[in-house]
């Protein structure tokens, strides 16, 4: 085990765990706090995409998270740059280089005097988002953003069983209201 160890120290950028503040900058960043934003479900072709860079693809991934369901994204080159630990020029890089490949497109936003304030990214849906490929019986998959959390009606039987002859009084209430508003029920 000795000698793993020393081989490992003698190899570039290597930091032992009991070393603090030595080896790569990247690895002394702070980590960032983690969030429970979603992202709806990304094409794997945009992930695999070669001719992006690194960095454009994950502040792609950034625009998606803030995106939401496709909305367009206010924002400054300087909030994209501040998340992703990045200068205004090189987010201006990224910008360029995901527009020339159709994933967004976006405009600068001025005021009245015309001065730049921000700008206005707009995501491509269909390049980014998992498109939801229908089962066989015709409904959407569980992982695609067409399906709600929640159904619309519940999954229940939809028939009421009451005692009618019952001396509960919640029982008997239960009958009196049904009655009173034409719910149907079996009597058991």
């Amino acid at each position: 085990m000795q000698t793993l160890a020393i081989a490992l120290k003698s190899l570039p950028y290597y930091v032992p765990p009991t070393d603090a503040g030595g080896g790569l900058k990247r690895k002394q960043q702070i980590r960032p706090p983690t969030g429970f934003a979603f992202i709806a479900p990304l094409n794997q072709s945009f992930i695999r995409d070669a001719r992006l860079m690194p960095g454009t693809t994950r502040m792609v991934c950034l625009l998606a998270g803030w995106g939401g369901n496709g909305r367009p994204i206010d924002t400054t080159l300087g909030a994209i740059g501040r998340n992703l630990g990045r200068s205004a020029r090189q987010v201006q890089r990224y910008l360029r280089d995901a527009a020339e490949e159709g994933y967004l497109y976006f405009r600068r936003i001025t005021n009245r005097m015309g001065y730049v304030t921000g700008l206005r990214i707009v995501l491509c849906k269909a390049a980014i988002y998992k498109a939801a490929k229908p089962r066989r019986d015709g409904k959407a998959q569980a992982g695609s953003p067409r399906i709600q959390a929640t159904t619309q009606e519940s999954d229940i039987n939809p028939t009421l069983y009451l005692d009618t002859a019952s001396s509960d009084p919640l029982e008997r209430k239960l009958v009196q209201l049904c009655d009173e508003f034409g719910f149907e029920f079996e009597s058991g």
